[in-house]
């Protein structure tokens, strides 16, 4: 941009000025040259005397993860994880140890009890900043898979985005309208659309939780790992679908699709009605797919809803089938939309959340933590510890989503 501007500059500027060009469709070029994409970067590293020289096996080197240009800033791309092979891949990279270290090892060794020997060695890690100590990168894949198996919208599609680097605030640049494009006379003037982008900020918010076990099925449980590790995930991911869908923004709440402008509104009726079909959920795709977005990726809703869509019948008292077009729009349900919303005289009302979830994130600026509460509850033979962690969110296109109210 500086440099279209005609502004002067500076000696790194002009090495990324010939060398960002030579790196576009680096597979694509060393493919034809019948060479590995990491030989392709070697040679434009020694060609435009790019230094340090980025490995495959060096993760902290890892291409496109830290600016190679000495003395300039750092530019951070956004790493979206959704599976637990992401969170695997990510967390590797970023040093997990190959040592096998459960939670609950993990947490004995919080705790000061008897555990291995690599379970303590976790704790080096450090301590962060809510006072507790931060889950190793050796057993961060785990909880997160459980988080997003349990999890409405990561089941969705949406994805947790670590925020790296310093700063209580961290932009993202999100799509307000799909710029219009005109075909134009020669030496005509070309057409303008509405502005594209929006800056959205998210301000990671604390969530935290405690959890309370005896000491004895600390030390001795034999399904302690399966019970720690789903208590934990549940209690994250149905507070962050609760949030994520219906938070009103207010602190130290965080602002949930509901609360987000540009989101569709399909009302159900007046007063609501009772499902009796997809009509809605199609009525919710249609504006999606007016605005340019995907067809939806799932549709979330209170159990309420999900069974009364599973119950309904044809004429012939046989299960109503899926509309074909629909077929790939996930059906999920969470116990975070009430049923007890009033529209116009009706006080039993839900809603359905539609829309292409790989289009949400969850910010998360601080990893999973755990404090031991070593006093609290020692007095009933209980361990207490407490979960913390800083997020937010963001719709990276807000009308990639629709709300349908009033479903009774």
């Amino acid at each position: 941009r500086r440099c279209n501007a005609g502004t002067p500059l500076t000696s790194d500027e002009e090495r990324a000025s010939k060398w960002l060009p030579a790196t576009l469709n680096q597979r694509t070029r060393a493919i034809r040259r019948n060479i590995s994409v990491e030989q392709f970067q070697r040679e434009l590293i020694e060609k435009f005397a790019i230094d340090p020289i980025p490995t495959a096996g060096d993760a902290s080197l890892a291409w496109g993860s830290r600016n190679l240009f000495s003395g300039a800033p750092a530019e951070i791309e956004p790493v979206f994880l959704r599976t637990t092979d992401d969170f695997h891949r990510h967390f590797q990279a970023k040093g997990g140890s190959s040592e096998n270290v459960s939670l609950s090892a993990f947490m004995r060794a919080v705790a000061g009890m008897k555990t291995t020997d690599a379970a303590r060695r976790a704790l080096s890690v450090g301590v962060s900043s809510a006072g507790g100590y931060a889950v190793p990168a050796v057993v961060m894949p785990t909880v997160l898979g459980a988080l997003a198996a349990a999890s409405s919208m990561m089941q969705a599609g949406a994805a947790i985005v670590p925020l790296e680097g310093a700063g209580k605030e961290f932009s993202f640049a999100a799509v307000d309208t799909i710029p219009t494009a005109a075909w134009r006379l020669e030496n005509g003037s070309v057409a303008e659309s509405e502005p594209t982008f929006r800056n959205v900020v998210l301000t990671p918010r604390s969530l935290s939780f405690v959890v309370k076990v005896s000491r004895e099925l600390l030390a001795d449980g034999l399904n302690v790992e399966l019970a720690l590790r789903d208590a934990i995930a549940q209690a994250f991911a149905v507070e962050m679908d609760r949030a994520g869908l219906r938070g009103t923004g207010s602190a130290p709440e965080i602002r949930g699709l509901k609360n987000i402008v540009g989101v569709h509104s399909v009302t159900n009726g007046t007063n609501g009605a009772v499902l009796a079909g997809y009509a809605n959920i199609f009525s919710a795709s249609q504006l999606m797919l007016e605005a340019n977005a995907q067809m939806p990726s799932a549709a979330i809703m209170s159990p309420r809803s999900l069974m009364k869509l599973g119950a309904l019948v044809d004429t012939t008292n046989q299960p109503l089938q899926v509309p074909p077009m629909l077929q790939a729009v996930k059906q999920l349900q969470t116990s975070q939309i009430p049923n007890n919303l009033t529209v116009g005289s009706s006080s039993d009302c839900s809603e359905i959340y539609v829309g292409d979830f790989k289009q949400f994130v969850f910010g998360m600026r601080e990893e999973v933590s755990i404090q031991v509460l070593e006093e609290a509850y020692a007095a009933n033979g209980q361990i207490g510890f407490m979960c913390h962690a800083r997020l937010d969110v963001a719709a990276l296109y807000p009308k990639a989503f629709a709300i349908v109210t009033g479903v009774r």
